[in-house]
């Protein structure tokens, strides 16, 4: 079954869909990050349908031809399942599984250097997690 948006959650999806001209990143692997990042966070949900390559090429002033090939790539990498003329939906597979696990790693990752970067041990890092998991098991 698919399940198609109403205006708030094609807004919220299309605010969470933003490209940065000046990023050395192509603008197609840019979009490719934001739905990736969409989805894990569960903006856009298993057999949503993801909007049509021309209303967002309009809505992020890009080539269609960009969106269409984000769409193909991310078909080609099981993220989502669709083609032109007919729409895109996410798709749900063990590939949209795994890629979660390596973006919440690559985030943690992130923070990591970050609190390094504050002056912070890898053993205060770890503490404090623990301390954390450990007040949120309490509740």
């Amino acid at each position: 079954m698919l399940y198609y948006y109403s205006d708030t959650v094609k807004n919220l999806l299309l605010a969470e869909l933003t490209v940065d001209f000046a990023s050395p990143l192509p603008v197609y692997e840019q979009l490719k990050k934001n739905i990736k990042q969409a989805i894990a966070r569960n903006i856009i949900l298993e057999n949503q349908a993801l909007p049509s390559i021309r209303d967002l090429a309009a809505f992020l002033k890009i080539n269609p031809n960009t969106v269409a090939r984000a769409y193909r790539d991310l078909t080609q990498e099981k993220i989502i399942n669709g083609r032109a003329g007919v729409g895109f939906w996410v798709e749900r597979s063990e590939q949209l599984d795994l890629q979660k696990a390596d973006m919440l790693h690559d985030e943690f990752m992130k923070f990591t250097e970050k609190a390094i970067e504050m002056g912070f041990s890898r053993q205060q890092i770890k503490t404090m997690l623990g301390a954390f998991f450990s007040e949120e098991d309490t509740k």
